[in-house]
């Protein structure tokens, strides 16, 4: 039986990643930078609600970031946005599924359509 459980938990410890998760605030709250582990599957809507209290709003299909640890954002002039590994992300983060990520960065911004 104890073989067993090292077993599962051996096996739990190499399906988890570790991951940084840095929240940029950007009204003068201090940055939040928190290192944590997600299993490969979770998404990074799934990962952000792990390390925040968030609110979403869903529209048509999609699911925004309206709110993180109490920073709403204010439509058509600042919202929520993140970057995996340093790079834009094209995708809702409800829909991105993560693999073996180490960083993840939200950032409150102007929005503006490109």
């Amino acid at each position: 039986m104890k073989i067993l459980l090292w077993f599962f938990a051996l096996s739990l410890s190499v399906l988890a990643n570790d991951i940084e998760v840095t929240i940029l605030y950007g009204n003068g709250t201090p940055d939040k930078v928190v290192t944590t582990t997600y299993n490969e599957g979770s998404t990074a809507l799934e990962l952000l609600k792990q390390v925040s209290d968030i609110v979403t709003v869903k529209t048509g299909r999609f699911t925004f970031v309206r709110s993180i640890d109490g920073v709403t954002s204010k439509v058509g002039k600042f919202g929520w946005f993140y970057l995996i590994d340093g790079n834009s992300v094209k995708k809702m983060a409800e829909d991105y599924v993560l693999k073996n990520e180490k960083s993840m960065l939200w950032v409150y911004k102007v929005e503006a359509c490109y």
